[in-house]
């Protein structure tokens, strides 16, 4: 007897694409779940003022906030030096000192060259905008007048937006520089106590962890301790591919802006750098204001430099981003601009900045609840043989 008439038989072709899309809508379902955990979490922090709270806090803890996340950072060092049968002590001096000699050398040279270029630039922003004027009336005499179209009004609302700009920044710089140089004056004692927290936590880091896990119950710690291994490989990868893409974007623009005759390039390279830190956007923010500057020196500085914004994007876009992000953070471009898009809207640069990092974080901590507990379970499909007899 046949299990099934012939005009009954399952057609395994229409199975398997039901089971494939009902993969996808749950792959859509997931990531749904995450950008709705982002926002529920951002607008608990912002209203509960958890986040203000979280920031007084690590102001008075200053310190060991700062000592511990150096020690999170350089205990990989550390801890491939001590498998080469170096002692811990002695691991964590060297990473130290040669950490001290890096910072030493920026501080002698490169921060002395940003300041003087800072100053030339602010003292011919005046002429600068004199020749950028002088381009905008070239550039709108070309267009003459277009019937319907006002373009003596638009000229003279981009002139006196730019004057508005420069008039501003021309009053705050001076005291914007003069304050930052005061606050980081002030910090230096906060900065130093943080370096020597630092060492002894890098010292007895494997420890520190084991007496906090000691604080959990005994059946939790091997979840707990593996969840804490998780997210922190995860969040390091980020972090350290995202500051290694901006050290190299920050060079290569740099060396780029000094060879096309650009003003002050080391201070335009490492605003782009620091632009850079904000995934998909910060480096047009960073370029735009490199090639503004460019133009207003000469259309042909402002053309060259526009070539190499181009190029270092093209550079970071497809190698750096490639070898380096793609074996960071595995995440999907549109959780990462949605995640972008939520947490500048609540914390501005700074969220954008961060949003990176906190995203990986919580796809460690939603992955590992979903395996803990089973959720959305996508099992295989399975092999659907049709029997005749």
């Amino acid at each position: 007897m046949k299990l099934f008439k012939q005009s009954d038989k399952l057609n395994i072709e229409e199975v398997n694409e039901v089971v494939s899309l009902t993969k996808r809508i749950l792959h859509l379902f997931y990531v749904a779940m995450i950008i709705a955990t982002i926002l529920i979490v951002t607008i608990i922090v912002r209203e509960w003022g958890i986040l203000n709270f979280i920031l007084n806090v690590l102001g008075v803890l200053a310190p060991f906030f700062i000592g511990f996340v150096l020690a999170w950072l350089l205990n990989p060092l550390v801890t491939s030096m001590e498998k080469k049968k170096i002692p811990r002590a002695v691991g964590t001096i060297i990473v130290y000192a040669v950490l001290l000699l890096i910072v030493l050398i920026l501080v002698r040279f490169l921060i002395p060259i940003i300041y003087e270029q800072l100053q030339v630039l602010i003292a011919n922003l005046p002429s600068i905008f004199r020749e950028f004027e002088t381009f905008i009336d070239s550039l709108f005499a070309k267009f003459g007048d277009i019937q319907g179209f006002d373009l003596q009004n638009l000229k003279n609302s981009i002139l006196d937006t730019l004057t508005g700009y420069l008039n501003n920044f021309m009053v705050s710089a001076p005291t914007f520089i003069m304050n930052f140089a005061g606050s980081l004056f002030s910090s230096m004692v906060t900065i130093c106590f943080g370096l020597v927290i630092g060492i002894y936590m890098l010292i007895d880091f494997d420890e520190i962890n084991g007496h906090l896990l000691q604080l959990l119950p005994k059946k939790n710690r091997f979840e707990a301790s593996l969840l804490i291994t998780n997210i922190s490989t995860e969040v390091r990868k980020s972090v350290n591919g995202t500051l290694f893409v901006a050290i190299m974007v920050f060079i290569c623009d740099s060396i780029g802006f000094w060879i096309v005759g650009l003003q002050a390039p080391l201070l335009f390279g490492l605003l782009c750098g620091i632009t850079d830190l904000i995934p998909y956007i910060g480096p047009y923010i960073g370029g735009a204001v490199a090639v503004i500057i460019g133009f207003a020196q000469s259309p042909l500085v402002g053309f060259l430099t526009l070539i190499v914004a181009i190029i270092v994007q093209l550079i970071e876009n497809n190698i750096l981003q490639p070898v380096i992000m793609s074996k960071t953070t595995k995440l999907h471009p549109v959780t990462i601009i949605v995640g972008l898009l939520i947490f500048e809207y609540f914390f501005g640069i700074v969220g954008m900045i961060l949003a990176t990092p906190c995203i990986a974080l919580g796809k460690v901590v939603w992955k590992f609840f979903k395996e803990k507990y089973n959720l959305f379970r996508e099992d295989e499909a399975p092999d659907i043989h049709i029997k005749e007899s």
